[in-house]
């Protein structure tokens, strides 16, 4: 399998000028399903986005302030929970090409992004600056600019988990060497992220089964992803469903001084977490 040809992010030249029917159609099939961000083609103010190489240098002063804003929103700032934090956070922004692949069985490759954050650090937006994508044959809009290869079904999830790990693996790298948090527990945060994109994004389209069933069988394709994705129940409390977790390992937010461990947390009992989740679930039948 070989990857479509990308520059370094936040380096590749920008495509504002050139039409992007493919990129257009994506985000069209996006709307109405929430995913936790937002993602634009073009942001109404593009000050304060995060370019998408500066998450991979935690020492480079837009990261750093960022990193250190997660000690107002109640994380304790020491290396390895900034880094945890930020992986969770990164996670959810591969709920864009998730998405893509569960609504038009597309995957974009991200060449150029930037990440928007809310003033208490939360994700807010993704900048698609430039993307090409890989689809099936069918696709009514392959070929093109936009467009690099066209592939068949079990190859295309796995050009899904390589664009998804193309995002992700710089960012893991590099905070495992600022933190020294282990590489495990960086792909942890990230996939626990991932996982319940797929769910999420898979029950709205109304099959959340299906999308379970595709996290799976993406996690399980590289050993380390597998080793380090997180175990995915289905609880039912109140005649309501919902796919729940246990991490493979703990994002540390309990040392933020609120006492208190993450339901999916691996350290917490099982009945306790069972309980937690149960009590989540129903508050989900009930909103």
């Amino acid at each position: 399998m070989t990857q479509p040809e990308r520059g370094a992010c936040g380096h590749a030249a920008r495509l504002g000028h050139v039409s992007r029917p493919v990129l257009a159609d994506t985000l069209l099939a996006l709307r109405g399903l929430e995913l936790h961000i937002e993602v634009v083609s073009q942001p109404l103010d593009p000050t304060e986005w995060l370019d998408g190489a500066a998450l991979a240098e935690p020492d480079g002063l837009p990261l750093l302030a960022l990193l250190q804003r997660f000690k107002s929103a109640g994380f304790a700032f020491n290396r390895r929970a900034a880094s945890a934090s930020l992986m969770l956070r990164c996670g959810w922004a591969s709920g864009f090409a998730i998405a893509a692949y569960l609504t038009r069985a597309r995957v974009p490759f991200l060449q150029d992004f930037a990440l928007h954050f809310s003033p208490s650090a939360l994700l807010k937006g993704l900048w698609v600056r430039e993307a090409q994508f890989v689809g099936r044959a069918e696709d009514p809009l392959a070929g093109g600019p936009e467009w690099t290869e066209t592939v068949g079904e079990d190859a295309l999830r796995e050009y899904l988990l390589e664009s998804l790990i193309a995002f992700t693996e710089p960012v893991v790298a590099a905070h495992h060497a600022w933190s020294r948090f282990s590489r495990h527990a960086l792909w942890a945060m990230a996939t626990s992220s991932w996982a319940a994109q797929f769910a999420s994004i898979a029950r709205q389209l109304g099959d959340e089964k299906r999308g379970v069933h595709e996290a799976r069988a993406l996690l399980a394709l590289v050993p380390e992803i597998k080793r380090a994705a997180p175990e995915l129940y289905e609880v039912r409390s109140a005649g309501n469903s919902r796919t729940c977790q246990k991490l493979r390992a703990c994002c540390l937010y309990f040392k933020s001084g609120m006492g208190q461990f993450c339901a999916c947390c691996p350290i917490i009992p099982d009945a306790e977490r069972l309980e937690r989740n149960r009590s989540w679930v129903a508050a989900q039948a009930r909103a």
